[in-house]
């Protein structure tokens, strides 16, 4: 699986254009083969900012995204930006849940109850 970031800041002027954009960007980039979820998160400390997140089954579904219509209007609005954007790209190999925290706090509760040993 590949995860696709951008974090983006925004003069004040643009931001509600770049959020309503964005905004209409998710459901197709969604519908797009092989992605598996599209998330747009505002920042809560900082308010001129906002990250963009896609994950997708393999690189061949990024590498179609990256040719599509709805990801050149995806950097339409990153040109937007008063500074420049965050770029991150994540091959998640392994995903995990709650079993791997359950299976760290209960190996460190072990150990805190034999004594400390690591």
């Amino acid at each position: 699986m590949f995860t696709l970031r951008f974090r983006v800041t925004f003069a004040p002027p643009a931001y509600a254009e770049a959020f309503r954009t964005l905004r209409s960007l998710l459901g197709p980039i969604r519908a797009q083969p092989g992605c598996r979820t599209t998330r747009l998160l505002r920042e809560v400390e900082d308010d001129s900012s906002l990250t963009f997140i896609e994950e997708w089954r393999d690189r061949g579904a990024l590498e179609e995204h990256l040719h599509s219509e709805a990801f050149r209007k995806l950097v339409a609005v990153l040109e937007q930006a008063s500074e420049a954007p965050e770029v991150e790209i994540d091959d998640v190999r392994i995903r995990s849940g709650v079993e791997l925290m359950e299976s760290i706090l209960a190996h460190n509760a072990n150990e805190q109850r034999d004594g400390g040993a690591r």
